[in-house]
């Protein structure tokens, strides 16, 4: 991993989700939420040259609480609170789980290096 500042803090999935997601022709703002009660929420937001957006909530395995998130994600595309596709990515040795995020739960995606 590269030494930069932004490594070093535990925004590290973060910062590691933006910098895939810029390889893949994305363009990526971080959200920086302040402390709120809501277990999950989104940290990222990316979009593509035709226009598709992504918001995405990415953690690192070792903080995961898939359920808690799941159910708090859910809620949120209930509420229609965002416009594109909402994804949930967790960051393991193996690379970025990625799971579309629905009404009735969390779906697979392709698994991303």
């Amino acid at each position: 991993m590269p030494e930069r500042p932004d490594y070093r803090t535990k925004r590290t999935a973060e910062y590691s989700a933006r910098d895939l997601l810029t390889r893949y022709g994305y363009t990526v703002i971080r959200v920086a939420q302040s402390h709120s009660h809501e277990s999950a929420g989104i940290n990222l937001i990316a979009w593509d040259k035709d226009g598709d957006i992504l918001f995405i909530y990415a953690r690192s395995c070792r903080r995961v609480s898939f359920m808690k998130d799941v159910h708090a994600l859910c809620r949120l595309v209930v509420l229609h609170r965002y416009p594109g596709a909402l994804e949930y990515w967790i960051r393991c040795k193996a690379g970025w789980k990625r799971y579309l995020i629905r009404p009735g739960g969390a779906f697979p995606l392709q698994v991303l290096s």
